[in-house]
């Protein structure tokens, strides 16, 4: 799809995602002042700085200029994802987020008619799967959670049922996928549990029972450098580079956890004592800001599409009895500015300070457990989860961070004209060379051995989640 001005790019987008523009319009701005604004992208009222509220749907909101103040979150929810045009300049210094939802935790006992449920979605993601979905039976497994744009059992797989004495657990659901499966590449330093793979915990005492499968990636070339939406370009080999994505897409729900029961039969009505498994998490959204001017997260700024962690299953949480909902996975993230974009990251890189404190966030979750009968699993700050044999949901994958730019001349001296309109500040400083390097994550497009390098064909040495963006990014050029 070639992007031959930011203009065109957004008209097609426009009309390829949104129904109905309505009464928009390029000359009215976007302040928001209350502390949390929800925009349902099927439909919602809109009020720019001055005259009546507009009415939006379909998710494409159009507008001369935004500012986002400190102190805001504007949060996208909804079946389509949450994209903004604007003519001026687009500035974050609070939170914009498509963030998925957290599955619940089993709290109470002898309720298996009351499926637990899972997370909502990020606007344009898919949710998580119920525990204990069925509401009239015993339920043989967690339900499935939900692909993007909501396609039922895209997501994580759900955990299944113990019902025999000699097991005594059901299993964890699987995780969402989307640019990875699972989070092999967190430092957690303990890649031999399952969960990190994006798989659900085992069931049964002795961990035989197989936990939910992690969810379907939309990423099926076996490539990894063109996971993005649009048309890159790989300056070293002189090469065009398809984006695997016909259009921007959300992040997938994880899978509801196992129950555990006394018995196996089904037209049971002592299957209300069954002991419920956990929600699966939601899967992030997916958020797209198109500019003319500049896109700017300041130092207080931060846009997230972040998958939901799972909920615990029985007891109290704890995943003792019940498995836990798989994460979802993080969602989709798209700054493209015909001017520049200019990101504000807060403290150190991933990879020297792995806090959580990103300012571009499109992160999978983690099937939670609690301290009832466990160790809470945490991902920041890293370190070794104590899931043991309890049966936690999966890891939620990556998902997609796309910024894009005009293309430069290696002004930054970072050895890629892909990133020279691409500013990063530390302390109100503009980085340049290695330091942006450090900062920025891209690792580049693959060479002919498949090793990744530069324009100038260097090899890029930078593990995944180097920067203070997680994933790392993609930068896609506006031509």
């Amino acid at each position: 799809m070639p992007l031959r001005d930011l203009s065109r790019a957004s008209l097609a987008l426009a009309l390829s995602t949104g129904p109905a523009l309505m009464a928009q319009g390029f000359h009215l701005d976007y302040r928001p002042t209350a502390r949390l604004v929800e925009l349902d992208t099927d439909s919602t009222l809109i009020q720019p700085t001055v005259g009546p509220p507009v009415r939006v749907v379909g998710g494409v909101f159009l507008f001369r200029s935004v500012v986002i103040p400190a102190g805001v979150e504007v949060r996208g929810v909804g079946s389509r994802p949450l994209i903004w045009i604007v003519t001026q300049d687009f500035r974050i210094e609070g939170r914009l987020a498509v963030d998925g939802g957290p599955g619940a935790d089993v709290n109470v006992l002898a309720s298996a008619n009351f499926p637990t449920p899972g997370g909502r979605a990020g606007a344009g993601g898919g949710a998580g799967g119920f525990g204990s979905p069925l509401s009239f039976d015993r339920s043989p497994f967690g339900q499935p959670g939900f692909g993007p744009a909501g396609i039922p059992a895209l997501g994580g797989g759900g955990g299944l049922l113990s019902c025999t004495l000699a097991c005594g657990r059901g299993s964890g659901g699987g995780g969402g996928s989307f640019a990875t499966v699972g989070d092999v590449d967190h430092l957690l330093g303990a890649a031999a549990w399952l969960q990190v793979g994006g798989a659900g915990g085992p069931g049964c005492l002795n961990r035989t029972l197989p936990g939910g499968s992690a969810g379907a990636s939309p990423f099926v070339d076996g490539r990894d450098d063109n996971d993005f939406w649009g048309l890159g370009i790989d300056v070293f080999q002189r090469r065009f580079v398809p984006g695997e994505l016909p259009v921007p897409i959300g992040g997938s729900g994880g899978g509801g956890g196992g129950d555990k029961s006394a018995r196996c039969t089904t037209n049971d009505p002592s299957f209300v004592l069954d002991d419920m498994g956990g929600g699966g998490g939601g899967g992030g959204g997916a958020v797209v800001v198109l500019a003319l001017g500049r896109i700017t997260v300041g130092p207080t700024g931060y846009v997230s599409a972040n998958g939901g962690g799972g909920g615990g299953g029985a007891q109290a949480g704890s995943n003792n009895q019940a498995g836990g909902g798989g994460g979802g996975s993080g969602g989709m993230i798209v700054l493209a500015s015909a001017t520049g974009v200019d990101l504000h990251v807060k403290g150190e890189t991933y990879v020297n300070a792995p806090d959580g404190d990103f300012v571009l966030s499109a992160d999978g979750g983690v099937g939670m457990q609690s301290a009832f009968a466990g160790t809470t699993v945490r991902k920041y700050p890293p370190g070794t989860p104590s899931m043991g044999s309890l049966p936690s949901g999966g890891f939620g994958g990556l998902g997609v961070i796309q910024l894009m730019a005009p293309l430069g001349t290696n002004a930054d001296g970072t050895n890629t004209i892909l990133d020279d309109h691409i500013t990063l500040y530390s302390a109100g400083q503009p980085l340049t060379g290695s330091t942006k390097v450090r900062y920025l994550g891209w690792r580049g497009f693959r060479n002919a051995s498949g090793v990744r390098v530069d324009d100038f064909g260097n090899p890029i040495t930078l593990g995944r989640g180097n920067g203070d963006m997680r994933p790392d990014p993609m930068l896609v050029p506006i031509f």
